[in-house]
C-alpha cells in the first residue's frame, strides 16, 4: 500500500514527505482554492509542489470539461515537471483523453471511482493510477472497503500492471 497525501497545501505535503513515508500527492484546483489560492495561478502551485517532491508523483487534475480540452490542459500540466501526473474524472471525455494522453506518454490519474467497472475502464483506457473514493462508498451505504476490494479484483484480473 502506498500513502498518497490529499491536498495543495505546501506545509501540509513538507511535513508528511518528513515522515518518510509520503508515495506521492494528489490534488486539484477546490483543494488549492482552500489554500486562498486563486485558479490562475494554479499551474505555478503544481510546480512549487512538483519541486517539492521531486522523484514522487504529484496529480493534478484537469478543469477541463470537454476531452479535447482535458488534453490540451493535461500536456501543458505534464510539461511543468517530470513528476506531474495528470488526473482525469471518469466520465466519456475524461476516458477518451486518458486514452489520447497515455497514447502520447503522459501518465493519468482517473479520479471519481465509485465502482469495479469504472476502475476497469480506467485501466483500459491507459490509467497509470487509478483514485477510488473508498469514502463516498461509505457514504452510499455501501461498504467502502469492500467495495475497494473489488476495484482490486478487478483491475488483478485484467492484469492490469498501472
Amino acid at each position: 500500500m502506498k500513502f498518497f497525501i490529499d491536498t495543495a497545501d505546501l506545509d501540509e505535503i513538507a511535513e508528511a514527505k518528513s515522515w518518510g513515508c509520503l508515495a506521492g500527492v494528489t490534488t486539484n484546483p477546490s483543494l488549492y482554492a482552500r489554500t486562498g489560492g486563486k485558479l490562475a495561478d494554479f499551474e505555478p502551485h503544481m510546480l512549487k509542489i512538483a519541486e517539492l517532491c521531486e522523484g514522487l508523483p504529484v496529480s493534478a487534475e484537469s478543469t477541463a470539461t470537454t476531452a479535447e480540452g482535458m488534453i490540451e490542459e493535461g500536456k501543458r500540466l505534464a510539461a511543468l515537471a517530470p513528476n506531474i501526473v495528470v488526473k482525469l474524472p471518469v466520465c466519456e471525455a475524461g476516458l477518451a483523453a486518458c486514452r489520447a494522453l497515455a497514447d502520447a506518454g503522459v501518465r493519468v490519474n482517473m479520479t471519481l471511482v465509485f465502482s469495479a467497472p469504472q476502475a476497469l475502464l480506467a485501466a483500459n483506457a491507459g490509467a497509470r493510477y487509478i483514485s477510488p473514493f473508498v469514502g463516498r462508498f461509505d457514504d452510499i451505504a455501501e461498504d467502502g472497503i469492500e467495495q475497494l476490494a473489488n476495484v482490486v479484483t478487478c483491475v488483478k484480473n485484467y492484469d492490469w500492471t498501472g
